[in-house]
């Protein structure tokens, strides 16, 4: 480590001032990773031989990310995953269907020659009433099995001198009722039956805060951000207009966003995870304390990188959005990734408040010579 450690980089970037040069991150929670495959692409480059790869992410297929290589790759931040049953799931296989249910209900499932698992079964599918919702053997969001081995691992991270982030329970409040109600039900019962997709965001906030409360308890002392999450925008437009946002979303958003501040111990920010066209309601995430905006897809419509460090550079921190995980990382060639990394530092690094990540997690299908040309020209131009 330098004089100046990691989290005092990170830190320092989030109060909007340049520190000695632009964070990185990668690896550290379930939108900053890089898939199994990608990853042993990448060890081989640099040099590196994997005997085996562990996952921390089942669902998606994401590589936990040996030590010495995040050394190597001078990463700035690492992650606390939580005992989650997407992390080391009783996969069954069935007829050549790999398979497997997680702690809420949901069946999980990954065909042969698919990459990664997709949602098939919901527990709350079909008609339900609000007694349904309230008698559902729902997990116990304070057991100790989920914090099983992070608190040593937290204390090694901070006083390794890292930024130290903290996997949320599950995914966000919204998601989670799509995918244990299933999404097209979810979008009526907002529309046309309101108790019932309230009291679902209800459950999953108070389940939420129950973690936060569990965590506070064991790593308070160590964790800096929990990494928090709703995607509700796809490529063009928001997936719930603005008003439906909110009414339902944004009021729920601020109690998780009270709750982490209340419990956890400064220096803590507000960490965000919000895909696509998100342009039209950061305005109302910065009323109810975001800190941190992630993953800054700016390919999605509004999403300009020069418009939001203009407009919203002051107030939140970009943790993402360094190079074009869509279109430029898996099909470009490195000369045309270096050209998108070298584009988006110089939109968005100036003057602090900037964390150098992908926008979203690096996939299978890209190339290791061009995540090559991405640390690359991140190392030329990462010093202020």
């Amino acid at each position: 480590m330098s004089a100046v450690t990691a989290r005092q980089r990170v830190l320092k970037t989030l109060n909007h001032e340049q520190p000695d040069r632009i964070p990185f991150d990668l690896a550290s929670t379930l939108v900053t990773g890089i898939t199994k495959n990608a990853y042993i692409n990448l060890a081989g480059r640099l040099g590196e031989n994997l005997e085996e790869v562990s996952l921390y992410d089942t669902v998606q297929q994401l590589a936990a990310v040996r030590e010495d290589i995040l050394e190597k790759l001078e990463v700035d931040v690492r992650g606390l995953i939580p005992n989650f049953a997407r992390k080391q799931p009783a996969v069954k296989n069935e007829g050549g269907c790999l398979t497997f249910t997680d702690e809420w209900g949901v069946k999980w499932h990954k065909p042969e020659g698919a990459l990664y698992f997709s949602a098939v079964e919901f527990p709350f599918s079909g008609d339900i009433t609000e007694r349904d919702i309230d008698d559902f053997p729902w997990p116990d969001a304070a057991s100790a099995a989920f914090f099983d081995g992070l608190q040593e691992k937290a204390k090694r991270y901070y006083q390794g001198g890292f930024a130290v982030i903290l996997e949320s329970i599950c995914a966000g409040i919204f998601e989670m009722c799509c995918r244990v109600r299933g999404t097209e039900q979810f979008y009526m019962d907002l529309a046309m039956n309101p108790a019932i997709a309230s009291r679902l965001l209800d459950k999953f906030v108070e389940l939420k805060i129950r973690f936060y409360e569990a965590a506070a308890e064991r790593l308070g002392s160590y964790v800096q951000f929990i990494r928090e999450s709703d995607d509700i925008a796809g490529q063009q437009a928001l997936l719930v207009s603005p008003q439906m946002y909110r009414e339902f979303l944004k009021p729920r958003h601020k109690q998780l966003f009270d709750a982490q501040r209340r419990l956890f111990p400064s220096p803590f920010y507000v960490w965000f995870h919000s895909d696509g066209a998100i342009y039209d309601i950061i305005p109302d995430f910065i009323e109810i304390g975001l800190d941190v905006l992630n993953p800054v897809q700016l390919t999605a419509k509004g999403m300009d990188a020069e418009k939001l460090k203009k407009q919203y550079g002051r107030d939140i921190t970009f943790w993402g959005g360094a190079v074009d995980t869509q279109n430029i990382l898996p099909t470009a060639n490195p000369d045309e990734v270096r050209q998108n990394v070298k584009e988006r530092i110089r939109c968005l690094a100036a003057g602090g408040g900037f964390v150098f990540a992908a926008v979203h997690n690096i996939q299978d299908d890209v190339p290791a010579e061009n995540i090559i040309a991405m640390l690359e020209v991140f190392r030329e131009l990462r010093d202020y």
